[in-house]
C-alpha cells in the first residue's frame, strides 16, 4: 500500500494519531483529500518537510509490521524445515564464498606472475640503464683517469729527472768554466807581473832579446785576454767580455809595429775581428763570437801568412769613442795603403 493511498483511506481520528501531525493540521489533510501524489499533499499548508519525513518514517514502519505478520500467519514451513533450507543456503553460500577465494586467489598469482614478467623484462633493464650502467661508465672513466695520471706522472718523472740531469751538467760545465777563468786569471797576472819586471829591465837593458821576449809575453797576454772573453761570452757575461776585448786589441795594436813583415796583415786581420766584435756586443752575440774565435785562431796558430785582399784591413789607434769603418782616408795614419 501506498502512502498517498493510505492517507487517503485514513479516519479523520487516524489522522490526528498521525506523528507530526496536528488537530488542526489533521483536519486540513482531511479536508483537502484526495491527494494525488506526495508532492501535492506536501503543498498543505502547515506540512513541513520534517512533519513529511515524520510521516513517512511512521508509515514505513507500519508497512514492515504489516508484513512481517503476513509472513507469519502464511508460513507453514516447520522449523526444521527452515533450518534446512537455512543449511542449504548456508553450504550454498560457503561454496560460493570458497569459489569467489580460489578465483581471487587466482586472479592474484596471476597479477603477481604479470607483475613478476613485467618486472624482468622492463624494469631489470630499466634498472641497469638508469643507475647500473652509469656507475659501470663511471668505473671505466675513473679508471681510464687514473691510467692517464699514471702515465702523466712517469712522463713528468722522466722530464725531471732529464731536467736534473742536464742541470748536473750545467753545474759541472760551469764548475770547469769558473777554474778555466780562474786559472786564466791566474796566469794574466803572473803574465802582467813578469811584463813588469822585462819593463824594468828594458829601462836599463835595450836588449833585443828582452825587447823579443816582450813582444812575446804580449803576445801571450793578448790571447789569454782573447781566451777569457770567449769563456765570458758563453756565459753571456758581455760587459766583461767587452773589458778583456778592448784589452786586448789595445795591447795587440801596439805590436804592430814590432811584428816581422809577414805577420803585420794577420795582427791587422786579428784586431779588424776583435773592432768587428766590439761593435756587435750586446747586442748580436752570436755573430760577435765567430769573430773572437777567428781571431783567436789567427793568434794561436801564430799569426800566419793571410791571402791578400781586395782592401787591406784599416787598424785604428785605441780610442774610446766607437771603431769607425776603414777607409783609405784612416788607413794612412797607420801607414796602411788601400790595395785596388
Amino acid at each position: 500500500m501506498e502512502f498517498i493511498e493510505y492517507i487517503n483511506n485514513a479516519d479523520p481520528e487516524e489522522l490526528k494519531k498521525l506523528p507530526g501531525l496536528t488537530p488542526a493540521l489533521a483536519e486540513k489533510v482531511a479536508a483537502g483529500r484526495p491527494f494525488a501524489s506526495i508532492e501535492d499533499f506536501s503543498n498543505i499548508k502547515g506540512l513541513t518537510e520534517k512533519r513529511l519525513a515524520t510521516l513517512l518514517e511512521d508509515f514505513g514502519k507500519k508497512v514492515e509490521t504489516e508484513k512481517a505478520e503476513e509472513i507469519k500467519n502464511a508460513s507453514e514451513i516447520s522449523t526444521q524445515e527452515i533450518a534446512a533450507a537455512v543449511g542449504s543456503e548456508v553450504k550454498k553460500i560457503n561454496r560460493q564464498s570458497t569459489l569467489r577465494r580460489v578465483i581471487t586467489w587466482i586472479v592474484v598469482l596471476i597479477l603477481l606472475a604479470g607483475a613478476f614478467f613485467a618486472v624482468i623484462k622492463w624494469g631489470i633493464p630499466f634498472v641497469y640503464d638508469r643507475y647500473i650502467k652509469p656507475v659501470e661508465n663511471n668505473a671505466a672513466s675513473i679508471t681510464d683517469l687514473a691510467d692517464q695520471q699514471k702515465a702523466e706522472i712517469a712522463r713528468l718523472d722522466e722530464e725531471i729527472a732529464a731536467l736534473q740531469a742536464r742541470a748536473a751538467t750545467l753545474e759541472g760545465r760551469a764548475d770547469s768554466v769558473d777554474q778555466s777563468l780562474a786559472a786564466h786569471d791566474a796566469s794574466l797576472a803572473q803574465l802582467e807581473n813578469m811584463q813588469k819586471l822585462l819593463d824594468n829591465s828594458l829601462s836599463t837593458q835595450k836588449t833585443e832579446l828582452l825587447a823579443e821576449l816582450s813582444n812575446q809575453l804580449s803576445m801571450t797576454r793578448g790571447i789569454e785576454l782573447v781566451s777569457r772573453s770567449r769563456l765570458y761570452l758563453s756565459e753571456s757575461n758581455f760587459g766583461l767580455a767587452i773589458a778583456d776585448l778592448r784589452a786586448a786589441r789595445d795591447l795587440l795594436y801596439t805590436l804592430l809595429d814590432k811584428l816581422p813583415a809577414d805577420q803585420v796583415s794577420a795582427m791587422k786581420t786579428v784586431i779588424e775581428r776583435l773592432d768587428m766584435a766590439l761593435e756587435k756586443l750586446p747586442a748580436y752575440p752570436v755573430v760577435a763570437a765567430n769573430d773572437v774565435d777567428t781571431a783567436w785562431q789567427y793568434l794561436v796558430d801564430g799569426l800566419p801568412s793571410v791571402p791578400q785582399q781586395a782592401v787591406t784591413p784599416v787598424v785604428l789607434p785605441p780610442t774610446e769613442t766607437p771603431l769607425a769603418t776603414a777607409t783609405a782616408e784612416t788607413a794612412a795614419t797607420v801607414g796602411a795603403t788601400p790595395t785596388p
